[in-house]
């Protein structure tokens, strides 16, 4: 026997009856449920659109997009939640939202209206602006107090930087932006130099919406004249104080300098020891004003291993492993070794890199591995040696000793072993705009090395390279590079001179259009390094999508046994450029004038 607990069109069939009898009000109630839902979402369905509207904005375009960026009635016109209420709202609001915009451009006299036109189911807000004349700024007066008084040399440098700035805004528009940077700009400068604790005690901007002029006013209270303390130096756990320490160049009763705390804390970031650097400065409220300067530090961790793949077209595809110890036999010297894997070259690198002294100076001690087999000249190269570095500003200094050993081979099978005990010195001058994405500037290094054939070596030679990288903005976003190299190694015998003492040509960073180091001399059916190189490069960048440049360029060089024997030859082509957050990568294609060839080029940037 079946039973059936039914509810309006919902029925439900259940075996056995006495179980449809027990749960029968529970079904009922869920039939209920069931039923209201329904009709619930039924009526969902059918309810309006949500309320919508248009703007019709009529301003100049000096103003139109600061409108458009800022006013609210433009953010509610997409608004899921928008209403006739708050529409209506935001419309009375208008001309005192507008004057208040306005007004941080100079337009202290706007006049604006604002009505909403219904036409059926469509709403329009017309919103129509006069922003009048504008204010120009007419006059700018500064008011100095505090110890600086007594420094009238000082107050002299800093008066005639307010009045510059000053003779340069009268006549010019009043804006926020400008009255703010003029503030901030003013104090900036005795903030940076024996005035640490200045303050601004009042500043104004007196508007005359009759006159449409602006006055600015502004109050500076040098406070007392700093000197720098002594130095603390917070946050070491394994390395030994000396290490941070030998870098402030900042005596006790130095006067205050911001850009000295400036350059330590940036010299200390780029130490691999440390994580983070914060360097400041306790001002004292009481005299004697001396500002003792706290170093706090986030040490790095000690070991690194770290690892590389990618493709290269000078050298094929390539895979890396390194590993760091930033504190070799706990003097926080860094141990660094390498291995690296290219289709045409393959080395292994360690070494020990002593910190900067007091002096500097940077040391190192090496010693490496280079296999290559590039254009059928077969080398295997080991070299250990010791170098030194510094760097002051922009430039660079770096001498090295080095002992080199190496076996090369052609492909006729002719071998040689030249070996060398060389000094070297380069000098390298970066001076741009960016380093990521430079358009102005120059890159320079220059080369002078050698070796004596009376001291460990198997011949004597002199070596001179030199190379530079010229960037020239053409026009508003153009880019116009320029590429000069030159080297050339002076020796009566060639063959006892080591590979890396002499030049090959070809390739990124050379004379695109032909294959890697494929330029050169011919000897043995191999492509041989020579005693003198000359390339060229010029090329024009251009904005073709944010952050993408359109690049064409020609190159022309050339490397041969002597400037008798010297044949350039030239390529061109087209490429494109990506502004990376890494720095520029570039991808060519290259057309060999001689070769007759197009070769795809690939590079991260051109830098030394």
């Amino acid at each position: 026997m079946r039973s059936c607990c039914n509810f309006g069109k919902v029925a439900f069939y259940f075996l056995p009856w006495f179980f449809c009898l027990q749960i029968q009000p529970l079904f009922n109630a869920f039939c209920l449920a069931a039923v209201a839902f329904h009709y619930s979402a039924q009526a969902a369905t059918e309810t309006e659109a949500p309320f919508s509207f248009r703007i019709d904005l009529r301003a100049p375009s000096a103003v139109s997009a600061l409108l458009e960026r800022h006013l609210e009635i433009f953010a509610l016109r997409n608004s899921p939640r928008n209403s006739p209420e708050q529409l209506n709202h935001a419309i009375d609001n208008l001309p005192v939202s507008v004057a208040n915009l306005l007004e941080t451009e100079g337009y202290f006299n706007s006049k604006t209206q604002a009505r909403l036109e219904q036409t059926g189911e469509r709403n329009l807000v017309v919103i129509e602006v006069e922003p009048g004349p504008v204010a120009r700024i007419q006059d700018a007066q500064l008011n100095i107090s505090g110890a600086i008084e007594d420094n009238p040399d000082r107050l002299e440098v800093l008066e005639q930087r307010f009045n510059q700035r000053r003779d340069e805004l009268i006549g010019e528009p009043f804006t926020q932006r400008t009255w703010d940077d003029l503030k901030r700009r003013s104090l900036a400068s005795f903030l940076a130099r024996d005035y640490p604790a200045s303050k601004m005690s009042e500043s104004r901007a007196e508007i005359d919406p009759l006159q449409n002029t602006a006055h600015f006013r502004i109050d500076i209270d040098s406070g007392p004249l700093f000197v720098f303390g002594a130095t603390e130096v917070r946050g070491l756990n394994h390395f030994p104080e000396h290490l941070v320490l030998d870098r402030v160049q900042i005596n006790p009763g130095q006067g205050y300098r911001r850009n000295d705390l400036v350059n330590l804390q940036t010299e200390l970031q780029n130490m691999p020891h440390f994580s983070s650097v914060l360097v400041d400065v306790d001002l004292s409220e009481s005299e004697p004003f001396i500002a003792p300067i706290h170093i706090n530090v986030q040490e790095a961790p000690l070991h690194r291993i770290t690892s590389n793949i990618g493709y290269n077209t000078n050298v094929g595809a390539q895979i890396g492993v390194a590993y760091r110890y930033l504190n070799f036999l706990d003097r926080a010297w860094v141990f660094n070794s390498s291995l690296q894997l290219t289709q045409k070259e393959q080395s292994a690198t360690t070494g020990v890199t002593l910190p900067r002294g007091t002096d500097g100076w940077e040391h190192n001690v090496n010693l490496d591995y280079l296999r290559s087999d590039i254009q059928g000249f077969l080398s295997e190269t080991y070299r250990t040696g010791v170098s030194r570095n510094k760097t002051d500003g922009d430039i660079e200094r770096f001498m090295s000793v080095q002992y080199v050993t190496e076996s090369r081979e052609l492909n006729d099978g002719t071998t040689s072993n030249p070996k060398s005990l060389t000094g070297n010195f380069r000098w390298i001058q970066r001076k741009l705009d960016s380093k990521k994405d430079p358009k102005n500037g120059y890159l320079a290094l220059g080369e002078i090395g050698g070796a004596s054939e009376y001291l460990l070596s198997d011949v004597s030679f002199v070596r001179l390279y030199g190379n530079g990288i010229l960037y020239n903005q053409i026009g508003k976003d153009g880019v116009l590079l320029l590429r000069l190299e030159l080297g050339e190694t002076f020796s009566q015998d060639v063959f006892g001179v080591p590979s890396d003492a002499l030049f090959r040509a070809g390739g990124v960073g050379s004379v695109r259009g032909y294959a890697y180091q494929s330029l050169g001399v011919p000897a043995g059916g191999s492509t041989a390094p020579g005693q003198v190189l000359a390339t060229s490069t010029i090329e024009y960048q251009h904005p073709i999508a944010p952050d993408w440049r359109g690049a064409v360029f020609f190159d022309y060089g050339d490397a041969a046994l002597d400037w008798q024997s010297f044949d350039a030859v030239g390529g061109v082509g087209v490429g494109a450029r990506w502004q990376s957050p890494v720095g520029q990568i570039g991808a060519d294609l290259a057309y060999g004038l001689e070769s007759k060839r197009v070769r795809f080029e690939f590079a991260m940037g051109l830098a030394f």
